[in-house]
């Protein structure tokens, strides 16, 4: 949104604070699943670091990309629970209507991201079982001895997993836009529609 020199801006900090801290965890997101994708890290060159190296990185990535997504759940959930009640409460307004339609049983917003969240509980917890025990068919990686010395590869649980979290994120990134916590980016309209009304009530001011 543009402004023009000497306009009088309406600043709000904690929108602002929102969108920078939303930004940033989507950034830790985006560099998370390059990682896993290809072992290379930020401020790392890729050519000093070893294919065993890039390998144990790409499995290092899972958990932040786990990590980055708690977190977009996290900044979401106060506003998608208020969304939902409030829809909830307007559906049913009678005390016996909420009694007999519990709220966390309802199909809603906030359900769904918790929904979410309890898949990315259980997407921890396989990658420490994994650590943890000594069986392989859980691994995401194993190490193979070679003539030319050891070997790290990928498992099939690795490539599952990294599949299964695109789709965790496009959900929870979903939700996040149906609720407005992020832009789509194809709000010019609204943006200009907003950038109306907000010279309107400056110059109220203005001439008050």
């Amino acid at each position: 949104m543009g402004y023009a020199p000497g306009d009088l801006k309406v600043f709000n900090p904690n929108k602002e604070v929102a969108k920078e801290i939303t930004l940033e965890i989507l950034i830790r997101h985006r560099d998370a699943l390059k990682q896993a994708r290809n072992g290379d890290m930020i401020g790392v060159d890729p050519e000093k670091v070893t294919y065993n190296d890039k390998v144990l990185n790409q499995v290092r990535g899972l958990k932040l990309i786990i990590s980055a997504q708690r977190e977009m759940i996290t900044i979401s959930r106060p506003i998608l629970f208020f969304k939902s009640t409030r829809e909830w409460k307007k559906k049913y307004k009678e005390e016996g209507e909420q009694e007999a339609n519990p709220f966390k049983e309802h199909e809603n917003d906030y359900n769904k991201i918790l929904g979410w969240l309890d898949f990315l509980s259980k997407c921890a917890e396989a990658i420490v079982n994994a650590e943890r025990t000594k069986s392989l068919e859980d691994d995401f990686m194993i190490t193979r001895d070679t003539n030319e010395g050891k070997v790290n590869e990928l498992t099939n649980n690795f490539n599952d997993m990294v599949e299964d979290l695109e789709s965790s994120y496009e959900q929870i990134y979903l939700l996040m836009l149906i609720n407005k916590i992020v832009s789509a980016g194809i709000e010019e309209d609204e943006e200009t529609t907003y950038k109306e009304k907000e010279k309107e009530g400056i110059n109220r001011v203005l001439e008050a």
